[in-house]
């Protein structure tokens, strides 16, 4: 009897995490910075918006890879965009398992 095998998203998921992970590292670092200027705030707590959208699409890969795969290229542009220099890792890490979702079958 032949057994169809799941795809394991373990991956993608892992990937999704360390993104957001480094993305809240960067937010928070954004937003102890907004100290010398107001609206790093605004864009760090875009940041952290931004990672936890990534946490939440990093788990919804196991159920549906196609639109988790969406939410997290959709979390790394965003985290790019809020703290550009700040959020490179994580948008490396969040686009990567992003694309890999996306493809892998």
């Amino acid at each position: 009897m032949v057994e169809k095998m799941k795809n394991s998203r373990i991956l993608e998921m892992v990937l999704g995490i360390i993104g957001s992970i480094f993305g809240l590292l960067g937010g928070v670092f954004a937003i102890f910075f907004s100290v010398f200027a107001s609206e790093a705030l605004y864009l760090g707590i875009s940041a952290v918006m931004a990672s936890i959208l990534g946490i939440i699409g990093a788990v919804y890969v196991r159920e549906n890879p196609r639109n988790g795969g969406i939410i997290l290229i959709v979390s790394a542009i965003w985290l790019l965009i809020s703290i550009s220099a700040f959020a490179i890792p994580g948008t490396i890490f969040l686009g990567i398992g992003g694309i890999l979702a996306i493809i892998r079958r």
